[in-house]
């Protein structure tokens, strides 16, 4: 059986995309055949329970917790520099005891891989996030990783330009969803009597955290062009910024934060909805050209009608046919956009069923295979 080691810096398991995105991850490489052996640092703050209940992922996989120096409490920039050079120093000396020269080192973790690929050949560099400093650093590490795999075209194009990388070691790779996951077998109504959701309502609902980049914010301030009759749910979240938007929209009174759930609750949310909302921000890279939203494919698998920002990294895996699109960081036209589709059911149902259509193939085990046949070539 090939085996592949997967590096993650990061709480695992916890309530971030990208903790989900590695349990995901390593299931369906465990399900193609591949021994995966997921390697994680012993952070303080990870959830305590089992996280293959937690992430609703099958225990196919195995997890190593390393030792890291966890400062976090304290001052969370520094900690990250200590724990990430700790981390990586720790995952080398494991590998260098545990894996075998012609197993597969697989991370989108830059130092620990690059550290990695002096001793290890098979090394698959997932680039997450575009590098916007030390471009020297990253210059290197995409010469001495042997496969790369990038979300966006976008990103594509800029690594080439900037660090001269040649396209034959890069794979195109959007993100997937667990379609079985979000596409549950239950009504509107019976949703939102599971989650004590009013059913007379129009439910405008949005999931996942409340970072600036997300556009949250924005659809906070969207729902003051919204009479009592829409409920505006936000679904995630970090206690702090819960506790500061709770704060800031006191007197919203259609607004609802209902702080972080695990994420086996979040599709019933996503299926309570009228409405799902895609708010990301023009302001920030990250949103507008590089990312490639989790959460969007997840809505998409959710068949409920989608209202998203005008953006790049949005329209390059949608298109009108499939979402609402409205202008970025504009409150009001994103109320008249929520408005307007609550008020058409067949606009509604044609675009989730398009999103729908699309999505279908677009899985974590389809992913895999991809992946695989791409090293294999």
């Amino acid at each position: 059986m090939k085996t592949l080691f997967l590096i993650f810096h990061g709480r695992f398991p916890s309530e971030k995309a990208a903790s989900i995105f590695t349990a995901e991850n390593c299931s369906a490489f465990a399900n193609l055949g591949w021994s995966v052996v997921l390697l994680v640092p012993r952070r303080l703050g990870r959830f305590k329970g089992d996280p293959f209940s937690y992430y609703s992922v099958p225990n196919n996989f195995s997890i190593k917790y390393l030792p890291t120096v966890d400062l976090f409490s304290f001052s969370k920039k520094i900690a990250f520099v200590i724990s990430f050079i700790t981390f990586s120093i720790g995952v080398f000396f494991y590998l260098l005891k545990k894996a075998k020269k012609e197993n597969l080192i697989y991370s989108n973790e830059t130092l620990p891989l690059f550290i990695s690929s002096f001793i290890f050949k098979n090394t698959f560099y997932e680039m997450h996030d575009f590098p916007e400093s030390n471009f020297w650093f990253h210059k290197l590490l995409v010469k001495k990783v042997k496969w790369i795999l990038i979300h966006n075209k976008w990103k594509i194009n800029e690594a080439v330009k900037k660090f001269g990388v040649s396209k034959n070691k890069i794979l195109y790779q959007p993100n997937v969803v667990n379609i079985k996951m979000f596409d549950i077998d239950i009504s509107k109504e019976n949703a939102r009597e599971k989650l004590n959701l009013p059913k007379d309502k129009k439910n405008v609902i949005y999931t996942g955290h409340l970072y600036g980049w997300k556009g949250a914010d924005v659809l906070a301030d969207s729902a003051k062009y919204l009479d009592n009759s829409f409920l505006v749910v936000f679904v995630g979240g970090t206690p702090n910024d819960v506790k500061d938007f709770k704060k800031k929209y006191i007197e919203s009174k259609n607004i609802l934060f209902t702080g972080h759930r695990e994420h086996k609750e979040i599709p019933i949310w996503q299926k309570s909805a009228d409405i799902l909302v895609l708010p990301n921000t023009a302001k920030e890279k990250i949103s507008k050209y590089y990312t490639s939203p989790m959460k969007l494919f997840e809505y998409m698998a959710s068949r409920r009608a989608i209202i998203a920002s005008d953006i790049p990294s949005i329209r390059e895996v949608t298109d009108n046919n499939m979402v609402y699109f409205v202008e970025p960081d504009n409150p009001l036209k994103l109320s008249n956009g929520i408005k307007d589709l609550v008020k058409n059911v067949s606009l509604q149902n044609k675009l989730s069923q398009n999103a729908y259509n699309h999505v279908m193939n677009q899985t974590w085990d389809k992913r895999a295979k991809t992946i695989t046949e791409f090293i294999n070539q």
